[in-house]
């Protein structure tokens, strides 16, 4: 006599052996999504310090200046108005790229911030200012100069991360991004291990990526190893130390 169906125990070994594949599967289409978008931003990435480079050849081997704001009197600077003569960092390589989506990373979906540091002195705990179309940050050592860094002034352009995945777009060493687990990550170049550049948390499958002086871009492992050596200076940041309690407080 011929069946016409399958026997319960038949269609729960069917249901496991689906479940199986779904448990292994899944993680890996996840990886892949995000493979996918981390090769984005740094295509993105890419595209930033080709207009970087191209303004600094344009002006004089010299980087854009974006200096610290100092506080909410002056909170206009960070417009998007052309004609302001306090731009934004975005705005002023805007005429190489033309085209906006370039400052928005594809593995974030949270809120980008004016400022930390300025911020903070305009007692602004909400973070209400905020520029929502940049979804990356400027190194303020380099480029927060009110006058502009000249090229020829930095000793290892390869080396020094200028622009990176940040959701504060004026960043400096010790209070960049409050980390998801409570575990700050470092970011340390390739062959320099000791020299911290860059503090925040991993976008792209326990890395971020970077825009360097030079021009090129790549992504960096992050590390948990908090403890650059003391005879060389920060890549990325202001001051080894600018709180007097060494304290951050997230957003």
């Amino acid at each position: 006599m011929r069946r016409n169906g399958f026997t319960l125990i038949e269609l729960l070994v069917v249901i496991a052996i689906i479940a199986i594949l779904a448990a292994i599967l899944f993680p890996v289409f996840s990886q892949a999504r995000e493979s996918a978008r981390k090769t984005a931003c740094l295509s993105n990435t890419k595209q930033i310090g080709l207009a970087v480079n191209m303004y600094v050849q344009d002006y004089d081997e010299t980087f854009f200046p974006q200096p610290w704001p100092g506080g909410c009197p002056d909170v206009g600077y960070f417009t998007t108005n052309p004609a302001h003569p306090k731009q934004h960092w975005a705005t002023m390589i805007y005429p190489y790229v033309k085209n906006g989506g370039l400052f928005d990373c594809p593995s974030y979906a949270g809120t980008t911030y004016v400022a930390s540091y300025a911020l903070w002195v305009c007692g602004d705990p909400d973070r209400k200012r905020i520029v929502p179309f940049v979804e990356y940050g400027i190194n303020e050592l380099i480029l927060g100069s009110s006058t502009g860094v000249s090229l020829a002034a930095i000793q290892s352009p390869a080396n020094i991360g200028i622009i990176a995945d940040n959701n504060y777009i004026f960043s400096w060493r010790n209070c960049l991004l409050g980390p998801l687990d409570s575990q700050p990550r470092f970011y340390w170049p390739e062959g320099r291990g000791g020299w911290e550049f860059y503090q925040g948390n991993p976008r792209h499958q326990g890395g971020m990526n970077f825009v360097y002086a030079d021009g090129h871009s790549k992504w960096a492992r992050s590390t948990n190893n908090p403890n650059p050596k003391p005879d060389r200076p920060y890549e990325w940041g202001y001051y080894p130390v600018l709180m007097s309690d060494d304290v951050c407080t997230p957003p």
